[in-house]
């Protein structure tokens, strides 16, 4: 029955994925969509700060995983434990990993286990078309577990025949290959990615293994669309330093399977979307490599999800959404046991056009098998000054559910807490942006979080400290920062140039209500200085330079400067070619966990294009 229930969720999940993202249409730069929660919208009529990476940005970053290219992103922190983004914590304006959801063309990728999971995802690099990044709480959007932001990570499918395959090598052994294919049968579309990386290691036992692969299916009839998704990717890596400084042959493996179905109904003034998903995880964790019987964990976890969203509009100037999800998680495991539990919401927006004003008001409610009801409101509002200038306000109200792993796991060095609470947050922000060749956003945003959930331990004279890290729910902390991007892009005739100039600056003040007798894990870990720069290059016809540089100061950490380089050539009968140098500066960092990060390494590369006209 068990095998019958993977099989089910693989399928399922995978339908999930792809319709809302294949029905995204060609856009002119002034009119870029963006999905959301499936019904696209203006990405310069927002009303709350994001990030949006495009094709052209994600190709020409020095990055050859998801979570390398989200790294050069203003207010996200991207906490990697080696090479590739093995494994890699997203967190956004000082939340956690735990507090910020991730989701691939909508569909939510929530690990009942652990928030490390978040990112084993079975696209590569090449086959994203579009990165969403919401900075602040996307309750309204995505619905209960986005506390602190959202990342959605949207792949396209097209009418055309088309080829796309990458293949690079580089230090440390590594090396990987990459293909997109996408075939059309006459109205049906589909397309099919897989991926391969590996590496030697950039220190002892960080050696890894990635395969992924994907297939998309879709089609539109009269008044219906339908699509179908399916993913799978497999990951085995050394993992010294991942947890623990105490076991350096710790190793870890996790197979993830999800699947996902979307039905469209559109009506002369509405449309009816459901949704149904399901996505399994499978992890096997040892302390000692070599010696599965010293200690191993093996934990399976599984999660189906369905929703059921009505939108429309009446009169020229009201919209409104409406819907319902019902998701069901459960786990079995060596270590956290055998757990299940429930989750139901339902939620209603209503958006409104005042002349230059706009307005949304939205309100989720839900219920977990453990907690109550409760009720999660947020207000956005936005002015638009003239064609290009837009002020935007919002307030919104945020949580997440303690994670199985933060509830029950036990080892050597960590204990549970099952008396854990969800954690709240209440979140606010000011912002204006201009949009045109020269592009400025500035914006100022605060978050009150309370009953956070952190791992703490006593402090102890002894070295190293023999006390064990847990999970509690600390009174309150509150979040105060400013963040500010400008980037310029030239226009002009001339063989070598500059392209275009990209500053970004994010400042988090944290202040927290702490015992000082406690050591913290993550309560004094996030950013408070991150200051990313990009600079683009035209090499005549032969090709373009990019040059990416980071300063990095981290609450109770010593600040940190990163120099990044892609050149790549111009494309010749379908083939380019580059070469990236990362930590060009050689710089000694730590980014997550006790992972000394690598110092300055090479990759180069050779990609292959082909478009059927």
């Amino acid at each position: 029955m068990r095998k019958i229930l993977h099989v089910l969720s693989v399928i399922t999940l995978c339908f999930n994925g792809f319709s809302q993202i294949d029905r995204i249409p060609s856009t002119t730069v002034n009119e870029i969509l963006i999905t959301g929660r499936g019904n696209p919208m203006d990405y310069f009529k927002r009303n709350q700060s994001m990030t949006l990476l495009r094709p052209d940005k994600l190709v020409s970053l020095p990055a050859r995983s998801l979570s390398e290219a989200l790294s050069y992103t203003s207010g996200v922190d991207v906490r990697q434990r080696g090479l590739n983004g093995m494994q890699a914590d997203i967190g956004i304006r000082g939340g956690s990993f735990e507090q910020t959801l991730i989701l691939v063309n909508g569909f939510k990728m929530v690990d009942p286990q652990t928030g490390h999971h978040g990112m084993n995802i079975p696209l590569t690099i090449n086959a994203v078309n579009q990165v969403e990044i919401f900075k602040g709480p996307a309750t309204h959007m995505f619905g209960q577990s986005s506390l602190s932001g959202a990342v959605n990570f949207v792949s396209l499918l097209s009418s055309q025949a088309s080829v796309k395959a990458q293949l690079y090598a580089g230090s440390f052994g590594t090396a990987g290959v990459n293909a997109t294919i996408s075939a059309p049968i006459k109205d049906w579309r589909q397309k099919l990615s897989f991926g391969y990386d590996r590496s030697d290691g950039h220190w002892y036992n960080s050696d890894f293994q990635n395969k992924q692969v994907s297939y998309e299916l879709a089609k539109s009839f009269k008044k219906q669309y339908v699509l179908l998704m399916l993913g799978y990717s497999d990951r085995q890596f050394g993992a010294n330093g991942y947890y623990s400084n105490k076991f350096p042959d710790q190793w870890e493996s996790t197979q993830n399977a999800f699947a996902g179905l979307r039905y469209n109904i559109n009506f002369k003034k509405a449309s009816w979307v459901n949704r149904l998903s399901t996505r399994t995880n499978r992890d096997e964790f040892r302390l000692k490599r070599e010696d599965p019987s010293f200690y191993t964990n093996h934990h399976f976890s599984e999660t189906y999800s369905l929703e059921s969203i009505f939108s429309g509009k009446f009169g020229d100037y009201w919209q409104y959404h409406a819907g319902l999800e019902q998701r069901f998680e459960r786990l079995n495991s060596s270590n956290l046991g055998t757990r299940n539990r429930q989750y139901s919401s339902a939620f209603a927006d209503l958006k409104k056009n005042f002349g230059k004003m706009y307005a949304t008001v939205s309100l989720l409610a839900f219920k977990y098998s453990n907690v109550s009801m409760k009720l999660l409101p947020t207000i956005q509002l936005a002015y638009q000054l003239n064609e290009k200038n837009r002020i935007y306000a919002n307030f919104a109200k945020s949580n997440r559910l303690p994670t199985y792993t933060e509830l029950y796991y036990a080892d050597p060095t960590s204990l549970g807490n099952p008396n854990l609470v969800p954690e709240f947050a209440n979140s606010a922000e000011l912002g204006w942006f201009k949009n045109g060749k020269l592009y400025v956003e500035v914006n100022a945003f605060y978050r009150q979080t309370y009953n956070m959930i952190d791992w703490v331990r006593d402090s102890s004279l002894i070295s190293p400290n023999p006390n064990k890290w847990q999970p509690v729910n600390i009174a309150e902390v509150r979040f105060y920062g400013l963040e500010g991007n400008v980037r310029k892009t030239f226009d002009y005739s001339a063989k070598y140039k500059v392209k275009f100039v990209d500053i970004a600056y994010t400042y988090i003040q944290a202040s927290h209500v702490f015992d000082a007798n406690l050591e913290s894990r993550y309560a004094y870990s996030n950013l408070k200085h991150q200051l990313i720069a990009k600079l683009g290059f035209q090499l005549s016809k032969y090709g373009s330079l990019q040059v990416n540089y980071r300063f990095l100061q981290r609450i109770s950490n010593p600040a940190y400067q990163l120099l990044d380089m892609k050149l790549a050539s111009e494309s010749y009968k379908g083939f380019s070619m580059f070469a990236e140098v990362n930590n060009l500066l050689n710089t000694q960092y730590v980014e997550a966990g006790y992972v000394q990060m690598p110092g300055r390494w090479f990759k180069v590369g050779l990609n292959y294009q082909w478009v059927k006209e």
